[in-house]
């Protein structure tokens, strides 16, 4: 578990936030209080004061190096001078199981007497700035701000009273027998449901989408057992379900889904191929008592915010997923284009690695504000897009000239994949058949 410390800063009735820059690990792109990791050397108290009394010296140290780093402002000074009136600990929060990196973050409320001047770095943040609660809070109720829970949670106890030192809830609410429903986006709410997908992913990202009056769409449900399946039902426990939407074929994004539907009596929305796929990988009587209906290319599922959220065609991963988006483009649902775990398998059976980057770059093209994959946390900008086209460009040309010298699958695997555990290999080599197919179009063959 990472620890980690935010501070949150108040001057008067405003509170100061930055927003991460797009390329990074952790949170790119999200609206965020400064701070960052406790560091090994992060020990000493930083100052002598009354008012850093009872709070954990590695916390305030790793408080004042953020600061200082990130803001340029030395909080050592503004306490011994008196423009800092209290420092208080708001609340502590830590992350799901669910999630691969798991961070314990300590929020710290510290009302400034004085505003400071702060100079970013631009390394981690693209912008930053005071405002009050309130009005973070309507960015955010516009669907138009990226931030985790606890900070939501802040930002709309503070916009009640600006003077409170806690809130609660602070973290993920998760009921009991129930999955977390998480809204990192207003509007669009995310179940991360333990699957059988592959590792490093442990979950499928479920969305719940539709405006109230409009048609309720669950994406994706594939509970991994029948304890998940139940859990899953519980979650759902009066809401509204007008359809089920399945991205694609893999079985990771429907299994159990058409068992939903038929509980539920709603309809599954899918493309043709992906309807083909799943009744000639699983027969007829997987989809039995089941009204399927075919979508495509610019389908109209349903509203958020009032805009239409259409279906694109994305192809590459697997040949009938499908994506979705709102018409402005706030937010972009790419199924398994990319995550934010490892990097995606093109597979033998639906896959092509030039149509996988002909949809890359698609997406790209049209710049939404955030990408959310199905597996793993959503990203703000198309910066994750843009690195799985790297990668597989970086890995095409490991791959050329091996298979140019004559190399065969294996020995290509070996090479390129050397520390691969076993059971990911057979992944693997069907990602290198897809480079290898490549190749040949470009008319590239062995000497």
């Amino acid at each position: 578990m990472i620890e980690a410390v935010a501070a949150i800063l108040v001057h008067e009735e405003e509170v100061f936030v930055i927003k991460r820059q797009p390329y990074l690990r952790a949170f790119p792109g999200y609206m965020a209080f400064p701070g960052g990791k406790i560091d090994a050397g992060d020990h000493v108290r930083p100052a002598q004061h009354a008012l850093l009394d009872g709070h954990p010296d590695a916390h305030l140290s790793a408080l004042f190096r953020e600061l200082s780093e990130e803001l340029d402002f030395d909080l050592a000074a503004a306490v011994s001078k008196g423009n800092v009136r209290d420092i208080t600990l708001f609340g502590t929060a830590i992350t799901p199981a669910f999630e691969k990196t798991r961070f314990t973050a300590f929020y710290y409320k510290i009302v400034l007497a004085r505003r400071p001047a702060f100079k970013l770095d631009e390394n981690e943040i693209s912008e930053g700035d005071w405002s009050t609660a309130s009005r973070l809070c309507e960015l955010y109720r516009g669907g138009r701000a990226l931030m985790v829970v606890p900070m939501r949670n802040t930002l709309f106890e503070l916009a009640q009273d600006i003077s409170v030192t806690g809130c609660e809830p602070f973290n993920i609410d998760i009921r009991d027998g129930e999955l977390a429903c998480i809204e990192l986006i207003h509007g669009l709410r995310t179940i991360p449901v333990p699957s059988n997908t592959l590792p490093p992913a442990t979950t499928t990202n479920a969305l719940l989408l539709g405006d109230r009056n409009q048609v309720q769409v669950l994406v994706d449900p594939s509970p991994e057992s029948a304890e998940v399946y139940a859990r899953l039902i519980k979650t759902l426990s009066g809401r509204r379900l007008d359809a089920i939407l399945l991205s694609h074929h893999h079985p990771d994004h429907h299994e159990r889904a058409f068992e939903l539907a038929r509980e539920k009596n709603v309809p599954v929305l899918l493309s043709a191929i992906t309807r083909a796929r799943i009744k000639n990988d699983f027969g007829e009587q997987y989809t039995r008592n089941t009204q399927l209906i075919t979508i495509k290319e610019g389908t109209e599922i349903t509203h958020w915010k009032g805009q239409a959220i259409r279906a694109y065609e994305l192809p590459g991963h697997d040949d009938g997923m499908l994506g979705l988006a709102p018409d402005n483009l706030a937010w972009f649902f790419v199924a398994d284009l990319v995550q934010s775990l490892g990097s995606i398998v093109i597979p033998d059976e639906g896959g092509d690695l030039v149509d996988y980057l002909a949809s890359l770059q698609r997406v790209i093209d049209l710049n939404p504000k955030v990408i959310l994959p199905s597996h793993g946390i959503a990203s703000g900008g198309t910066e994750i897009l843009k690195r799985a086209y790297a990668h597989r460009i970086d890995r095409e040309n490991q791959i050329r000239p091996l298979y140019r010298a004559g190399a065969g699958t294996t020995q290509i695997l070996d090479s390129v994949y050397p520390d691969l555990a076993e059971g990911l290999k057979g992944l693997a080599e069907q990602t290198i058949h897809q480079h290898i197919r490549k190749l040949e179009a470009d008319s590239e063959s062995p000497i």
